[in-house]
Protein backbone atom coordinates (compact mmCIF):
# COMPACT_ATOMS: atom_id res chain seq x y z
CA UNK A 1 0.00 0.00 0.00
CA UNK A 2 1.36 3.41 -0.99
CA UNK A 3 2.12 5.73 1.87
CA UNK A 4 -0.24 8.65 2.50
CA UNK A 5 1.40 12.06 2.04
CA UNK A 6 2.09 14.10 5.13
CA UNK A 7 -0.91 16.32 5.90
CA UNK A 8 1.36 19.27 6.66
CA UNK A 9 2.89 18.95 3.18
CA UNK A 10 -0.56 18.83 1.61
CA UNK A 11 -1.59 21.94 3.56
CA UNK A 12 1.58 23.68 2.37
CA UNK A 13 0.72 22.73 -1.22
CA UNK A 14 -2.81 24.09 -0.81
CA UNK A 15 -1.36 27.35 0.49
CA UNK A 16 1.04 27.56 -2.45
CA UNK A 17 -2.03 27.37 -4.70
CA UNK A 18 -3.79 30.05 -2.65
CA UNK A 19 -0.85 32.50 -2.40
CA UNK A 20 0.60 31.84 -5.87
CA UNK A 21 4.15 31.37 -4.62
CA UNK A 22 6.22 29.05 -2.48
CA UNK A 23 7.74 32.03 -0.64
CA UNK A 24 4.37 33.38 0.53
CA UNK A 25 3.20 29.91 1.57
CA UNK A 26 6.48 29.34 3.42
CA UNK A 27 6.02 32.59 5.35
CA UNK A 28 2.49 31.55 6.34
CA UNK A 29 3.91 28.33 7.79
CA UNK A 30 6.91 29.93 9.48
CA UNK A 31 9.33 28.23 7.08
CA UNK A 32 12.15 29.50 4.94
CA UNK A 33 11.58 29.36 1.20
CA UNK A 34 14.28 26.66 0.70
CA UNK A 35 12.61 24.52 3.38
CA UNK A 36 9.21 24.86 1.72
CA UNK A 37 10.71 24.15 -1.72
CA UNK A 38 12.37 20.96 -0.47
CA UNK A 39 9.09 19.77 1.02
CA UNK A 40 7.26 20.36 -2.28
CA UNK A 41 9.97 18.47 -4.15
CA UNK A 42 9.65 15.59 -1.68
CA UNK A 43 5.86 15.59 -2.18
CA UNK A 44 6.23 15.45 -5.96
CA UNK A 45 8.60 12.48 -5.66
CA UNK A 46 6.23 10.71 -3.30
CA UNK A 47 3.22 11.25 -5.58
CA UNK A 48 5.18 10.46 -8.73
CA UNK A 49 3.63 13.32 -10.70
CA UNK A 50 4.76 16.91 -11.31
CA UNK A 51 2.54 19.30 -9.39
CA UNK A 52 4.28 22.69 -9.59
CA UNK A 53 5.68 24.89 -12.33
CA UNK A 54 8.32 27.22 -10.94
CA UNK A 55 9.23 30.46 -12.75
CA UNK A 56 10.52 33.96 -12.05
CA UNK A 57 6.91 35.15 -11.90
CA UNK A 58 6.03 32.72 -9.10
CA UNK A 59 4.73 29.19 -8.79
CA UNK A 60 1.78 27.72 -10.68
CA UNK A 61 0.06 24.34 -10.51
CA UNK A 62 0.37 21.77 -13.25
CA UNK A 63 -2.92 20.21 -14.42
CA UNK A 64 -2.11 17.22 -12.22
CA UNK A 65 -1.25 19.61 -9.39
CA UNK A 66 -4.70 21.20 -9.59
CA UNK A 67 -6.31 17.79 -9.23
CA UNK A 68 -4.02 16.93 -6.30
CA UNK A 69 -4.94 20.20 -4.57
CA UNK A 70 -8.65 19.43 -4.99
CA UNK A 71 -8.17 16.00 -3.47
CA UNK A 72 -5.89 17.40 -0.76
CA UNK A 73 -8.58 19.92 0.21
CA UNK A 74 -11.05 17.07 0.78
CA UNK A 75 -8.48 15.15 2.83
CA UNK A 76 -7.54 18.17 4.93
CA UNK A 77 -11.20 18.92 5.60
CA UNK A 78 -11.74 15.32 6.74
CA UNK A 79 -8.69 15.57 9.01
CA UNK A 80 -10.05 18.77 10.55
CA UNK A 81 -13.42 17.11 11.11
CA UNK A 82 -11.63 14.17 12.72
CA UNK A 83 -9.69 16.47 15.09
CA UNK A 84 -12.85 18.37 16.04
CA UNK A 85 -14.78 15.15 16.64
CA UNK A 86 -12.06 13.75 18.89
CA UNK A 87 -12.03 17.01 20.87
CA UNK A 88 -15.79 16.71 21.30
CA UNK A 89 -15.34 13.12 22.42
CA UNK A 90 -12.86 14.26 25.06
CA UNK A 91 -15.40 16.81 26.28
CA UNK A 92 -18.13 14.20 26.59
CA UNK A 93 -15.71 11.98 28.51
CA UNK A 94 -15.01 14.72 31.06
CA UNK A 95 -16.06 13.80 34.57
CA UNK A 96 -17.46 16.54 36.78
CA UNK A 97 -17.62 15.87 40.51
CA UNK A 98 -18.32 17.98 43.57
CA UNK A 99 -16.04 17.49 46.57
CA UNK A 100 -16.37 18.99 50.06
CA UNK A 101 -13.18 19.40 52.13
CA UNK A 102 -12.70 20.40 55.76
CA UNK A 103 -10.48 23.39 56.43
CA UNK A 104 -7.21 21.85 57.63
CA UNK A 105 -7.16 19.33 54.78
CA UNK A 106 -8.08 22.08 52.31
CA UNK A 107 -5.23 24.31 53.48
CA UNK A 108 -2.45 21.79 53.94
CA UNK A 109 -3.17 18.54 52.09
CA UNK A 110 -5.68 19.08 49.30
CA UNK A 111 -3.43 21.28 47.09
CA UNK A 112 -0.98 18.40 46.58
CA UNK A 113 -3.55 15.83 45.55
CA UNK A 114 -5.58 18.30 43.49
CA UNK A 115 -2.40 19.00 41.52
CA UNK A 116 -1.87 15.25 41.14
CA UNK A 117 -5.41 14.89 39.77
CA UNK A 118 -4.80 17.69 37.28
CA UNK A 119 -1.60 16.03 36.02
CA UNK A 120 -2.86 12.46 35.78
CA UNK A 121 -6.60 12.88 35.24
CA UNK A 122 -7.16 16.03 33.17
CA UNK A 123 -10.60 14.70 32.20
CA UNK A 124 -11.76 15.10 35.82
CA UNK A 125 -13.16 18.49 36.77
CA UNK A 126 -13.58 18.97 40.52
CA UNK A 127 -15.70 21.60 42.22
CA UNK A 128 -14.36 21.99 45.76
CA UNK A 129 -16.31 23.43 48.69
CA UNK A 130 -14.52 24.16 51.98
CA UNK A 131 -16.20 24.02 55.39
CA UNK A 132 -15.79 22.47 58.82
CA UNK A 133 -16.21 18.72 59.25
CA UNK A 134 -19.88 18.94 60.23
CA UNK A 135 -20.66 21.09 57.19
CA UNK A 136 -18.76 18.72 54.91
CA UNK A 137 -20.67 15.73 56.30
CA UNK A 138 -23.99 17.51 55.74
CA UNK A 139 -23.13 18.30 52.11
CA UNK A 140 -22.35 14.63 51.44
CA UNK A 141 -25.48 13.36 53.23
CA UNK A 142 -27.66 15.75 51.23
CA UNK A 143 -26.08 14.67 47.95
CA UNK A 144 -24.64 18.14 47.30
CA UNK A 145 -21.13 16.67 47.31
CA UNK A 146 -20.30 13.22 45.97
CA UNK A 147 -17.26 12.90 48.21
CA UNK A 148 -16.12 14.58 51.42
CA UNK A 149 -12.87 14.83 53.35
CA UNK A 150 -12.93 15.44 57.10
CA UNK A 151 -10.57 15.36 60.06
CA UNK A 152 -12.46 14.11 63.07
CA UNK A 153 -12.18 11.37 65.68
CA UNK A 154 -15.96 10.94 65.85
CA UNK A 155 -17.98 8.71 63.54
CA UNK A 156 -20.36 10.64 61.33
CA UNK A 157 -23.85 9.08 61.26
CA UNK A 158 -25.21 8.13 57.87
CA UNK A 159 -21.82 8.07 56.12
CA UNK A 160 -19.32 5.43 55.08
CA UNK A 161 -15.72 6.43 55.65
CA UNK A 162 -12.27 5.47 54.35
CA UNK A 163 -9.07 6.47 56.14
CA UNK A 164 -6.69 8.53 53.98
CA UNK A 165 -4.12 9.74 56.52
CA UNK A 166 -3.93 11.76 59.72
CA UNK A 167 -2.14 14.33 61.86
CA UNK A 168 -2.12 15.50 65.46
CA UNK A 169 -3.20 18.60 67.30
CA UNK A 170 -0.70 20.76 69.10
CA UNK A 171 -1.02 23.31 71.87
CA UNK A 172 0.95 26.48 71.11
CA UNK A 173 1.67 29.69 72.99
CA UNK A 174 3.81 32.80 72.37
CA UNK A 175 7.35 32.68 73.84
CA UNK A 176 6.28 35.07 76.63
CA UNK A 177 3.56 32.73 77.92
CA UNK A 178 4.23 30.87 81.23
CA UNK A 179 3.72 27.50 79.50
CA UNK A 180 6.54 28.21 77.04
CA UNK A 181 9.25 27.31 79.59
CA UNK A 182 7.51 24.25 81.02
CA UNK A 183 8.19 20.63 80.13
CA UNK A 184 4.47 20.05 79.74
CA UNK A 185 1.00 20.59 81.17
CA UNK A 186 -1.77 18.22 82.23
CA UNK A 187 -5.10 17.60 80.52
CA UNK A 188 -7.10 19.39 83.25
CA UNK A 189 -4.93 22.50 82.99
CA UNK A 190 -5.55 22.56 79.26
CA UNK A 191 -9.29 22.04 79.64
CA UNK A 192 -9.62 24.95 82.05
CA UNK A 193 -7.19 27.40 80.43
CA UNK A 194 -9.66 29.05 78.06
CA UNK A 195 -7.73 28.00 74.96
CA UNK A 196 -8.44 29.53 71.58
CA UNK A 197 -10.34 27.02 69.48
CA UNK A 198 -12.25 26.54 66.26
CA UNK A 199 -16.03 26.67 66.17
CA UNK A 200 -18.33 23.80 67.19
CA UNK A 201 -18.56 21.40 64.29
CA UNK A 202 -14.92 21.62 63.29
CA UNK A 203 -12.84 18.45 63.31
CA UNK A 204 -10.15 20.21 65.33
CA UNK A 205 -12.50 21.10 68.15
CA UNK A 206 -14.19 17.70 68.03
CA UNK A 207 -10.82 15.95 68.40
CA UNK A 208 -9.84 18.13 71.36
CA UNK A 209 -13.16 17.69 73.17
CA UNK A 210 -13.13 13.92 72.59
CA UNK A 211 -9.58 13.61 73.91
CA UNK A 212 -10.47 15.56 77.05
CA UNK A 213 -13.73 13.60 77.50
CA UNK A 214 -11.66 10.39 77.64
CA UNK A 215 -10.20 11.85 80.88
CA UNK A 216 -13.63 12.89 82.17
CA UNK A 217 -12.95 16.54 81.36
CA UNK A 218 -15.04 19.17 79.59
CA UNK A 219 -13.43 21.93 77.57
CA UNK A 220 -13.87 25.49 78.79
CA UNK A 221 -13.09 27.39 75.59
CA UNK A 222 -11.73 30.87 75.31
CA UNK A 223 -12.16 32.88 72.11
CA UNK A 224 -13.74 30.88 69.31
CA UNK A 225 -12.84 31.67 65.71
CA UNK A 226 -13.68 29.92 62.43
CA UNK A 227 -10.32 30.67 60.79
CA UNK A 228 -7.02 28.95 61.52
CA UNK A 229 -5.15 32.09 60.48
CA UNK A 230 -7.17 34.25 62.89
CA UNK A 231 -6.59 31.82 65.73
CA UNK A 232 -2.82 31.80 65.18
CA UNK A 233 -2.69 35.58 64.99
CA UNK A 234 -4.67 35.88 68.22
CA UNK A 235 -2.40 33.38 69.99
CA UNK A 236 0.76 35.16 68.80
CA UNK A 237 -0.72 38.43 70.10
CA UNK A 238 -1.08 36.90 73.58
CA UNK A 239 -4.85 36.40 73.66
CA UNK A 240 -4.39 32.82 74.88
CA UNK A 241 -3.06 29.35 74.07
CA UNK A 242 -4.26 27.86 70.80
CA UNK A 243 -4.98 24.26 69.80
CA UNK A 244 -4.61 23.55 66.09
CA UNK A 245 -3.21 20.99 63.68
CA UNK A 246 0.56 20.78 63.79
CA UNK A 247 0.39 21.15 60.00
CA UNK A 248 -1.20 24.56 60.40
CA UNK A 249 1.22 25.68 63.12
CA UNK A 250 4.47 24.77 61.35
CA UNK A 251 5.26 28.25 59.97
CA UNK A 252 4.70 30.01 63.30
CA UNK A 253 6.73 27.40 65.19
CA UNK A 254 9.58 27.59 62.68
CA UNK A 255 9.68 31.39 62.91
CA UNK A 256 9.52 31.36 66.72
CA UNK A 257 6.27 33.32 66.92
CA UNK A 258 4.68 30.40 68.75
CA UNK A 259 6.09 27.59 70.92
CA UNK A 260 4.69 24.07 71.11
CA UNK A 261 3.54 22.77 74.51
CA UNK A 262 3.29 19.06 75.34
CA UNK A 263 0.18 17.81 77.13
CA UNK A 264 1.08 14.83 79.31
CA UNK A 265 -1.08 11.76 78.81
CA UNK A 266 -3.43 13.31 76.25
CA UNK A 267 -3.78 11.70 72.83
CA UNK A 268 -4.34 14.46 70.31
CA UNK A 269 -3.82 12.34 67.22
CA UNK A 270 -6.60 12.14 64.67
CA UNK A 271 -7.42 10.54 61.35
CA UNK A 272 -8.35 12.05 58.01
CA UNK A 273 -11.33 10.39 56.34
CA UNK A 274 -12.95 10.32 52.94
CA UNK A 275 -16.71 10.05 53.47
CA UNK A 276 -19.50 8.99 51.11
CA UNK A 277 -23.14 8.05 51.46
CA UNK A 278 -23.37 4.38 52.52
CA UNK A 279 -25.43 3.11 49.59
CA UNK A 280 -23.77 5.11 46.83
CA UNK A 281 -21.74 3.14 44.32
CA UNK A 282 -18.36 4.79 44.34
CA UNK A 283 -17.55 5.73 40.71
CA UNK A 284 -14.04 5.31 39.36
CA UNK A 285 -13.52 9.07 39.33
CA UNK A 286 -14.17 9.18 43.10
CA UNK A 287 -11.77 6.30 43.61
CA UNK A 288 -9.14 8.22 41.65
CA UNK A 289 -9.62 11.25 43.90
CA UNK A 290 -9.28 9.07 47.00
CA UNK A 291 -6.09 7.47 45.68
CA UNK A 292 -4.63 10.91 45.02
CA UNK A 293 -5.70 12.02 48.51
CA UNK A 294 -3.97 9.06 50.14
CA UNK A 295 -0.79 9.85 48.22
CA UNK A 296 -1.02 13.54 49.09
CA UNK A 297 -1.53 12.78 52.76
CA UNK A 298 1.49 10.52 52.88
CA UNK A 299 3.83 13.38 51.96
Amino acid sequence: MASVPDLADLQLLADVATHGSIGAAAAAHGLSQPQASRRMTRLERQLGVPILIRSNRGTALTPAGKVVVDWATLLLSAAQNFTTSVAMLRTTQRHDMSVAVSMTIAEHRAPAWLADMTRHHPEVHLTVTVGNSTEVAALVREGKAALGFVETSTRLPGLRRHRIGGDRLLVAVPPSHPWADRDGIGPRELAEAGVLVREIGSGTRDTLESALAAHGLTLTPGTTLASNAALKAAAAAGVGPVVLSELSLRPELAEGRLVGVEVTGLDLGRDFWAVVRPHDTLPEVARAVMRAARLGNSL
